[in-house]
């Protein structure tokens, strides 16, 4: 079997030895395929999404970290 795909090879299996992905949904109305680490951080899998602005994002680039942490500075204000 031949498999076509955009992405790398390392995204593909990258979720599959971390566990079952998460989901979180964009204000556009989009989903973002996540896999949670250790380390209390989101590393974004892929994005499905039918605005093309979502792609062009940076925050939602496949490798991207997201901290699950509160941003301490913002909440002080």
């Amino acid at each position: 079997m031949i498999f076509y795909t955009p992405d790398p090879m390392e995204y593909l299996a990258y979720g599959q030895e971390l566990g079952e992905p998460i989901i979180l949904k964009l204000p556009s109305g989009g989903v973002i395929n996540a896999v949670k680490d250790e380390s209390r951080q989101l590393r974004i899998l892929n994005i499905v999404s039918t605005d093309p602005l979502d792609y062009l994002n940076s925050q939602y680039q496949p490798g991207t970290i997201i901290a699950m942490q509160p941003d301490w500075e913002k909440l002080k204000a």
